[in-house]
């Protein structure tokens, strides 16, 4: 019964939208001089950590960016953090952790497919402007984190390179190094078919856990009356 619970549980969070983390690090180090260590992940645990997970709403995707090694996001004359979308959906912006972020070509936090230079990396079509300061006297350490929500958007949509780059790349962000001070930036993700690794279907909206919580609770019913006859 104790399986059978549990299985049930992990089904109804699934139809909720609660769906599991997919991670995902910046590790390729394009920093003039260099931001790492020269390792194969730049520093230990990689420049910074990008999480994505399925928002409570449908079509919405959280993402959060966590800075690793004491590195800090800043403005340098560089886009803090750019990435494209499969499809070029219009997308809003909304749940800043911050509010030191602006999004780019957009005064409304809502935005479609626009062409952002990102130095080496190319082309991108998405990202947002740090504005806490100018140079790197200023970093951002913190989690960045917000919401997107746009048609028909998920996880997997994130799957697409800047274009006309050397190398392109799915996502790019504009740091300062925690252990060299030096300014510039990196890239995710390198060695991954998809930034997050997931081919993610889509999830049920939340009312739909509501019939399927009602069913459960009259099969564990059955079950009960079933068992009691037998004994």
């Amino acid at each position: 019964m104790k399986k059978t619970l549990l299985g049930a549980a992990l089904f109804l969070a699934g139809a909720a939208g609660i769906g599991p983390a997919s991670a995902a690090l910046f590790t390729s180090d394009h920093c003039t001089g260099g931001c790492g260590d020269g390792s194969a992940t730049g520093q230990p645990g990689g420049f910074a950590t990008i999480t994505g997970t399925p928002g409570a709403a449908a079509n919405s995707v959280n993402i959060s960016i966590s800075l690793n090694n004491n590195n800090g996001i800043v403005n340098t004359g560089l886009h803090a953090f750019t990435f494209n979308l499969i499809g070029n959906p219009t997308v809003t912006f909304s749940n800043f952790s911050s509010s030191l972020f602006d999004v780019i070509n957009s005064s409304t936090n809502t935005v479609g497919a626009t062409s952002i230079m990102q130095n080496g990396f190319g082309t991108f079509e998405y990202g947002l402007d740090y504005t806490g300061g100018n140079g790197a006297s200023n970093p951002f350490s913190g989690t960045l984190s917000f919401t997107l929500t746009g048609s028909g958007l998920t996880l997997g949509s994130f799957a697409e390179l800047s274009t006309g780059g050397s190398p392109n790349a799915f996502f790019a962000l504009d740091i300062i190094s925690g252990t060299t001070g030096r300014t510039g930036l990196v890239d995710c993700c390198v060695g991954q078919p998809t930034p997050f690794g997931v081919n993610p279907v889509p999830i049920p909206a939340v009312g739909a856990a509501l019939p399927l919580m009602v069913g459960f609770g009259g099969y564990l019913g059955w079950r009960r009356r079933r068992k009691q006859a037998a004994e």
